[in-house]
């Protein structure tokens, strides 16, 4: 069966079924529905290398992530892939891990309509780089991170003003000293710290080196995080973590050495994911809001697609889960 076939069935020119199988805009849900329907019934399956070299599209879209094991992470790709779905497009996933050159090798070799990637350890020169000299027109997404480049566009998470909320937050239950943990020199993170070092300003209260604690982003450095934090002897009521895994792993240290959480000590977090439900009590976290920035993520890119103005740069505010770690 071809596609005449499938017009004659549905009742529609063949110009209008080839717009349904390219998914073209300007078609009625209904008579989009009413040739999927035929298609569908007929197991009518286009050949896509076909379609992509006619449209010169293969509604295709590569997610790039820095590192596939994150759950935050995860989610957020399920988040866009969905939308994506909802608009006709497929995705493929990359996993950057370390291999710059493996990643951009295997970019290479696919047709993609968009770029997306998530995480602000993209916002690098060598990623300018490679963009600008391989895909110039292509639209590209930073989810959360920032490139100098006509072609590409950022929503970002406003982690300053998320870390403001949670000292805020502390500070209105009493705590004074205040110890920060810290896992990278990403721009998410600067973000961070920033922001919770304006809002320790704004309430005249002391912050210092002898305060941060720098360690890995994931449980283990917390459990190291608590470890020094109890080797110096560091006076701290409320320690402020970068990551909820962060804050998991120092939790179960302290609260193993007997400290009452968040009696002696309040935690906290940053992402809100699932980890910190399962704790006893449940972590206080800022919440990025990773939907709504998935949505307007797709809203620009999409935009960008049909040629038309999106908005450079976008930055959603996050907000306060209060768990029972303060």
């Amino acid at each position: 069966m071809n596609i005449y076939d499938i017009a004659k069935k549905a009742g529609v020119s063949p110009a209008t079924v080839s717009r349904v199988i390219n998914n073209k805009p300007n078609i009625s849900d209904r008579t989009y529905q009413k040739v999927q329907a035929v298609l569908k019934e007929n197991n009518y399956i286009p050949n896509a290398i076909a379609r992509g070299l006619v449209s010169n599209s293969m509604n295709l879209i590569g997610i790039i992530v820095d590192d596939i094991r994150n759950l935050y992470r995860s989610h957020i790709i399920y988040e866009l892939s969905q939308l994506l779905n909802q608009h006709r497009y497929n995705t493929i996933i990359f996993d950057f891990g370390n291999q710059d050159n493996d990643l951009f090798n295997s970019l290479q070799q696919q047709q993609l309509d968009a770029l997306i990637f998530i995480g602000s350890s993209f916002s690098t020169p060598y990623v300018t780089d490679y963009i600008s000299k391989y895909y110039p027109a292509t639209p590209v997404m930073m989810f959360n991170g920032l490139l100098d480049l006509p072609n590409a566009y950022s929503v970002i998470c406003d982690e300053a003003a998320g870390m403001e909320l949670i000292v805020e937050h502390l500070y209105r239950t009493g705590k004074k000293n205040f110890v920060y943990v810290n896992y990278s020199e990403n721009l998410a993170s600067q973000r961070e710290l920033a922001g919770f070092c304006k809002k320790l300003e704004e309430y005249g209260l002391a912050f210092d080196e002898s305060r941060l604690i720098t360690t890995t982003g994931d449980f283990e450095g917390g459990r190291d995080a608590a470890a020094r934090l109890l080797q110096y002897s560091i006076p701290c009521d409320a320690l402020v973590c970068g990551l909820d895994l962060i804050a998991m792993g120092a939790m179960y240290s302290l609260k193993h050495f007997g400290y009452s959480i968040p009696g002696d000590i309040a935690i906290t977090g940053f992402d809100n994911i699932i980890y910190g439900k399962l704790s006893d009590p449940f972590l206080t976290s800022v919440d990025s809001n990773h939907k709504e920035m998935a949505r307007v993520a797709i809203e620009n890119l999409l935009g960008a697609l049909r040629k038309e103005e999106a908005e450079k740069v976008v930055y959603v505010r996050p907000f306060l889960f209060c768990g029972g770690t303060s």
